[in-house]
């Protein structure tokens, strides 16, 4: 233990909503249903359900029950009390946290810089999420906070009613971020990977135990996970059902995955062209890429028309707990709101 974390003033007032939840699974599940239930009914109507029509609906459904099985104890205990408060049946409460498995799509940017890599000597991770939005998720971003009686607090950036991880940080300073990558549909096998990427924050402290747990734990989807710590390791995990591959941070150069497995291979161009923009721009500007560099070269990598597809943008200070966000149709174009999350994980000390 280093010493209680220095005092954080309160946020300012964000655009986006905040839901703080505590205790047990049960009523974590509670209260997160209690303070969204009318987003969540809506994000469940008019977009998982108008995404799902006919027989891919009954499917969906099906599937969803058969990913319950796979589910850790407390998961499927916290949905059940959302479902719950919410007034959902519980299989259409499930499908909320399997959907990404079952409907991959190919989006998402993120790039990882160590501390040598900005003029002020502060180590950051950048990440865009894109995602169809249907005219509805770009208005319904929230940041949640979590403080799960037994296992480490963490804040994620994400929609109400999925209780899973696509982006966020715990109180040890461990980041995380997911891309889709092409992949085959398969059966569930394993724990939706969402919740996976929850179990993470829960549970590890480094990048290190962070890959060694996804080693140890089944996965049920191919995807990509850019990792970095409050100590400025930094890895992206190219994960598959059959293994995980890991390319890690090198000295003196910026770390980037978008949707497509490389291996070790760092430089070849033309897989993808915003791989290929975050590369150069790192390399050219390397040393001097302060948080404004940060935000530019994200929106420069925008997807869709007019960037209509990237609905979050953000940039992590793992080290400092400090997440500069910004939400809404081209995310980056957006101001980016600073949050210290050490005012969230206040009551406990910094390690």
């Amino acid at each position: 233990m280093a010493g209680i974390a220095p005092p954080a003033l309160a946020p300012v007032q964000l655009s986006i909503p905040v839901g703080e939840f505590a205790g047990d699974p049960a009523q974590i599940g509670d209260a997160h249903g209690t303070r969204f239930r009318d987003q969540i009914l809506e994000l469940f109507h008019d977009y998982l359900m108008a995404q799902l029509q006919g027989n891919i609906r009954v499917q969906a459904r099906m599937a969803a029950a058969s990913f319950e099985i796979y589910m850790l104890p407390d998961q499927r205990a916290e949905i059940h009390a959302l479902a719950d408060a919410v007034g959902l049946n519980i299989y259409d409460a499930l499908l909320a946290q399997c959907y990404l498995d079952l409907m991959p799509l190919t989006e998402c940017s993120t790039i990882a810089l160590p501390s040598e890599a900005a003029p002020d000597g502060v180590a950051r991770m950048g990440r865009n999420l894109d995602f169809d939005s249907q005219g509805i998720l770009d208005k319904r971003s929230v940041l949640m906070i979590y403080h799960p009686a037994g296992k480490y607090q963490f804040a994620s950036i994400g929609w109400p009613g999925m209780i899973g991880v696509l982006s966020g940080m715990n109180e040890y300073g461990l980041c995380l971020a997911n891309m889709e990558v092409n992949r085959p549909l398969r059966p569930p096998m394993a724990m939706p990977y969402p919740l996976l990427y929850r179990t993470i924050l829960e549970r590890c402290r480094t990048v290190d135990e962070a890959i060694d747990f996804l080693n140890r734990t089944p996965r049920q989807s191919a995807n990509n996970l850019m990792l970095m710590d409050a100590a400025g390791n930094r890895a992206v995990a190219e994960i598959r059902p059959d293994g995980v591959a890991v390319r890690r941070g090198q000295a003196a150069s910026a770390l980037i995955s978008t949707n497509h497995q490389r291996g070790q291979n760092t430089d070849t161009p033309g897989f993808c062209w915003r791989y290929d923009s975050l590369h150069r721009a790192s390399a050219a500007e390397f040393g001097r890429i302060n948080l404004p560099a940060l935000e530019t070269m994200l929106g420069k990598v925008v997807q869709g028309t007019d960037g209509d597809m990237t609905l979050e943008s953000m940039v992590f200070e793992p080290a400092n707990r400090i997440v500069y966000l910004a939400t809404g149709l081209d995310a980056p174009a957006h101001t980016f709101e600073r949050i210290d999350l050490k005012f969230y994980f206040r009551d406990h000390a910094i390690k």
